[in-house]
């Protein structure tokens, strides 16, 4: 199968600054994928090259098998010539028309079967009552909608998204997903959709690519990338928290490292026994013991459905979590922290919190 989208050792770069590093990436028919990255790490720019917003250095972008951007050889199609969809995070309607009217007007057919779709469309997300309203008589939320309806109203190979959904209330973002995701699925429309929301990720992505200053550090399926995320930003995207330095040791051939004299096996990602490292570990893995590490609760949150206790473990100067049905005693307490929870990476990665 060929890929909808190709991108091949893609840089971009504004003056003396790299924003984008030889970026590869392909994306299948219908398959959705969701691109993840702190601020700054070049999503958007990414996105941009893909919709032609934005030109190239270096590399290749295909549509479809297509060239639309090859600087090495002067080839650059325009947006409008590049058949996609596009969503983006300013919204970008046409003023002077109604919210049916922009719709119809990203629709295919004679008027009468736009008209006919565009009103589908408008009920799907909801904004039926505003077929004749002008945008700006819109909320920011609701010009979101009527964003994501008229790029589905093409019906097109490929969709963009750049935050999307990041002005729609909770519940409207909820039915939008289950929207955009029915239609990718039933259309074999493919979809690359930037995000900062992990709820996006997990309920959109068939596969996750992880962008760090403007290099792609990981694609994966949310279960891969759940399981062995390869950097900490990665790792603390899935929720694990930390970022406490240990050195890497090995008992009866596991590789782990010591909290307050015991050891703790862990699922190390680029390093080995006897290097120092990074290490990160999931709520979900950190429980109470009868026996274990000693640790003090710090503070309780409840946190849908659970309470979120944070422990000073003996040894540590960082917070470690657990995830708890009901709020801990305070005062001490034993811990341990299961292997396919704890994340160990070289001292050298990053150890931001971004």
């Amino acid at each position: 199968m060929n890929p909808v989208l190709s991108l091949e050792q893609v840089n971009k770069r504004y003056g003396k600054t790299s924003v984008l590093h030889d970026v590869t990436l392909d994306v299948q028919p219908g398959e959705f994928v969701v691109l993840i990255g702190g601020s700054g790490s070049g999503k958007t720019t990414l996105l941009r090259l893909v919709g032609g917003l934005e030109r190239a250095n270096r590399g290749v972008v295909r549509v479809r098998g297509k060239v639309m951007d090859e600087p090495a050889k002067g080839r650059f199609v325009p947006p409008e010539r590049r058949g996609l969809g596009m969503v983006f995070q300013d919204y970008a309607l046409w003023p002077h028309f109604t919210c049916l009217q922009n719709i119809e007007a990203a629709a295919r057919g004679a008027p009468a079967v736009k008209r006919t779709a565009a009103m589908e469309l408008l009920e799907r997300v909801g904004m039926t009552q505003y077929a004749d309203t002008r945008p700006h008589q819109l909320s920011g939320g609701q010009q979101q909608r009527i964003g994501v309806a008229r790029a589905l109203a093409a019906r097109p190979d490929l969709l963009l998204f750049d935050e999307a959904l990041s002005s729609v209330d909770v519940d409207m973002r909820e039915r939008l997903r289950m929207e955009i995701r029915e239609l990718a699925q039933k259309s074999g429309t493919a979809a690359l959709f930037v995000s900062h929301d992990p709820l996006d990720a997990w309920r959109l992505a068939d596969r996750i690519a992880v962008l760090e200053d403007g290099t792609l550090t990981q694609v994966a399926t949310p279960e891969e990338l759940y399981a062995r995320p390869k950097t900490p930003r990665a790792a603390r995207f899935i929720g694990a928290v930390g970022g406490f330095g240990a050195d890497i040791i090995e008992e009866q051939r596991q590789l782990g490292i010591r909290i307050a004299g015991w050891f703790c096996g862990v699922t190390a990602v680029g390093v080995k026994a006897g290097a120092r490292s990074v290490v990160y570990a999931r709520p979900e893995g950190v429980t109470r013991a009868e026996d274990g590490i000693a640790a003090t609760l710090v503070y309780c949150v409840f946190e849908a459905g659970w309470h979120r206790a944070y422990w000073q473990l003996d040894g540590l100067d960082v917070l470690l979590c657990s995830l708890e049905s009901s709020v801990p005693a305070a005062g001490a307490a034993k811990l341990k922290i299961e292997a396919h929870h704890i994340f160990a990476y070289p001292e050298t990665g990053d150890t931001s919190n971004d």
